[in-house]
């Protein structure tokens, strides 16, 4: 079901791996929604167009307080020349945003960040696979190091990159900030750009602190249903 730029992903069984070499954990899930796409550049325009920045509603007390202290009002790269350009056309992937502006934008759009269970649920969908087009890694079906021209790309750009239930670029463009916590740091997932394949895929994790803002870093939004 497609709902506002969502897909409802069915209850089922996800094969969590915690890590590409761990055991495997049965996780029964309950059905919750999903962006069909990364958050666009464009689309985060409206939340800075809209004074996001300037509006402590739409933050956690946590991320208010680093908005303020770091005197925040913008994604990192969003004024800052041109060789940025590439990265900042509207219908690229947003990047620069700490884990505070991604929950912060996810709030401004009555939404939330994806836990890191979901996350993988979606990509895997109902048949545990290793990527979202399969179980054989592909080249050309995602955006990574060695493949193309380094940086982001368009969302939607590799046809090959859906995942059985319809989502896009759930790896290989740009690492996807969720909800959950390790220690200090934030579960991101899928793999980026300018990640080896090794990184890449259902199982690809990594840990960055909330007030990370790197180009590799980006969102979807989720829903509960």
């Amino acid at each position: 079901m497609n709902n506002d730029g969502l897909i409802t992903i069915p209850a089922g069984t996800l094969h969590h791996k915690p890590t590409s070499d761990g055991p495997v954990q049965l996780i029964e899930m309950h059905s919750f929604a999903i962006g069909i796409h990364l958050v666009t550049v464009g689309a985060y325009g409206d939340f800075i167009d809209q004074d996001g920045y300037d509006d402590p509603s739409w933050w956690s007390g946590d991320g208010w307080r680093w908005r303020c202290d770091e005197d925040v009002d913008a994604p990192r790269f969003w004024d800052e020349g041109e060789e940025w350009t590439e990265y900042l056309r509207p219908d690229h992937p947003v990047i620069g945003v700490s884990g505070y502006e991604a929950e912060a934008y996810a709030s401004f759009r009555a939404m939330r960040l994806p836990t890191e269970r979901e996350w993988e649920r979606a990509c895997r969908g109902n048949d545990d696979r290793a990527y979202p087009w399969g179980d054989e890694w592909d080249d050309r079906a995602c955006g990574h190091r060695g493949h193309g021209t380094r940086r982001t790309k368009p969302v939607g750009s590799f046809p090959k990159c859906v995942s059985p239930f319809g989502i896009y670029d759930l790896v290989g463009n740009v690492w996807q900030w969720t909800s959950d916590t390790r220690g200090t740091s934030w579960v991101v997932c899928g793999g980026a750009w300018n990640n080896l394949p090794r990184s890449i895929g259902s199982a690809g994790r990594n840990g960055y602190k909330p007030a990370s803002r790197f180009s590799n870093l980006g969102l979807r939004l989720a829903a509960d249903i």
